[in-house]
């Protein structure tokens, strides 16, 4: 590990909270009630973080559940996390810094149209 890995390491959480921002927004702008809005992340953030591999490894999990840990955001900032501060990653680096840099912009994208779309 090497001394610029710990703020490159806050970059990637930085990333990921730029991520869960921007969905909530859409989910947020989406729905009419507030209580439709914590039920709907409650369901969403339990999964998204058992399957992220934060507590349990990614290796030798069954074929369904490897599928969707590739699918899981959350996947990818928890290796990259893991990769910059201990040197051992899943996926690589810069392949969890492209998933989150493209995941990113579009929810930011996906959130921001969402946003514009209210009706006061």
């Amino acid at each position: 590990m090497t001394l610029l890995a710990v703020p490159l390491a806050f970059l990637v959480i930085a990333l990921i909270a730029v991520i869960f921002s921007a969905l909530a927004t859409a989910i947020g702008s989406s729905l009419k009630e507030m209580q439709g809005f914590q039920m709907v992340m409650n369901f969403l953030v339990m999964p998204t973080f058992f399957l992220s591999g934060a507590i349990y490894p990614l290796e030798g999990l069954p074929r369904a559940l490897g599928a969707l840990t590739r699918v899981d955001p959350l996947t990818y900032g928890v290796d990259g996390v893991r990769g910059l501060l201990t040197g051992r990653t899943h996926f690589g680096i810069p392949l969890d810094i492209a998933v989150l840099l493209s995941v990113g912009v579009l929810f930011v994208a996906l959130g921001a149209w969402r946003f514009s779309k209210i009706e006061a």
